[in-house]
């Protein structure tokens, strides 16, 4: 009987031992950073340049409208040259607009440049993200 009660000690005693390497990590600061943060700079060629910060997961920052822009981003992964959000026509006048994106998306770099001819080609092509 004291052969089984010693077996049964040193089995609770190595469980105990065991409970700090079988529970979870406790949370860190980088459990409060968002999946995604992205700078984005909209320069039209007239002027009136402007700048946002967009956080994903949780969605926010400083944007207007983070939830469209987020989830316009889900669907192309965080790939920004992928979107095309609403295609269509655009009057041909020559009012460039440069959109400059950087940040990470879940852990992967983004970097986008592009030149637009007006602003209505980028909000088709970027929809909420300007």
């Amino acid at each position: 009987m004291s052969l089984v009660l010693t077996a049964a000690r040193g089995l609770a005693v190595l469980g105990l031992c065991a409970t700090p390497f079988l529970a979870p990590p406790p949370a860190t600061a980088d459990d409060d950073e968002p999946g995604a943060e992205l700078f984005i700079t909209v320069r039209p060629a007239s002027g009136g340049e402007y700048a946002r910060t967009l956080t994903c997961d949780p969605d926010g920052g400083l944007h207007p409208r983070p939830v469209e822009a987020c989830d316009a981003l889900r669907e192309v992964d965080g790939h920004v040259e992928d979107l095309d959000v609403d295609p269509g026509p655009c009057p041909m006048i020559w009012d460039p607009v440069t959109v400059d994106i950087a940040g990470h998306w879940h852990g992967e770099d983004v970097s986008f440049h592009r030149q637009f001819s007006n602003s209505c080609v980028a909000e088709r092509k970027l929809g909420p993200l300007v």
